[in-house]
């Protein structure tokens, strides 16, 4: 059997199929999700009027890199309108590219900037713990005693030396206090 190109275009809209199916009943060429929306309404062959449904339709396997060119590509100005839509398309997405460009340059410079706030503020704390230590340091050095912390900062503090912990006349006193505390509440 021999095939003219003008056959090769879908009988529904007249252009060549990106996905090409074949009517096993009619033999006619369609668009894939065109003829299949149609049988989703009608539940015929759009060009006989047959009944027709999904399994009636065979596949074709086409080339897929090499789209078909589309009928209005035979003639001069309808080149000249596929190559105006291309070009439309291409400044639109180019644009939205920009437009994308500029939204993620700007995250990133705020981004780098809180980065750069966060360094100076870890800077400044460290140099303040480390005067805060040789302070302390030299304190100690001239034998004065170290000062004791207000009521209640001491439970602020960490023991990062790995002290002794908590000694059973602490955990005695501390049970006391609880039960004296417990015994003025309220029930």
């Amino acid at each position: 059997r021999i095939f003219v190109m003008a056959a090769l275009v879908c009988a529904m809209s007249g252009e060549p199929p990106v996905e090409p199916v074949v009517s096993r009943k009619s033999g006619h060429l369609f668009e894939k999700k065109s003829v299949l929306k149609y049988l989703l309404e009608a539940g015929t062959c759009p060009v006989t009027g047959e009944e027709l449904s999904a399994q009636d339709l065979v596949e074709l396997k086409a080339h897929t890199a090499v789209r078909p060119k589309p009928v209005s590509a035979t003639s001069l100005p309808g080149l000249m309108g596929l190559f105006q839509s291309e070009w439309d398309a291409s400044v639109g997405e180019t644009y939205a590219l920009r437009k994308e460009l500029e939204q993620v340059r700007s995250e990133l410079a705020h981004t780098l900037y809180q980065h750069d706030a966060a360094c100076r503020v870890i800077a400044k704390l460290i140099k303040e713990r480390d005067d805060a230590v040789a302070a302390l340091q030299e304190h100690v050095k001239r034998g004065a005693a170290v000062p004791s912390a207000a009521p209640g900062a001491a439970a602020d503090r960490m023991d990062v030396e790995g002290g002794a912990g908590i000694t059973e006349a602490m955990k005695e006193k501390m049970t006391e206090k609880s039960t004296e505390l417990s015994k003025g509440r309220k029930k």
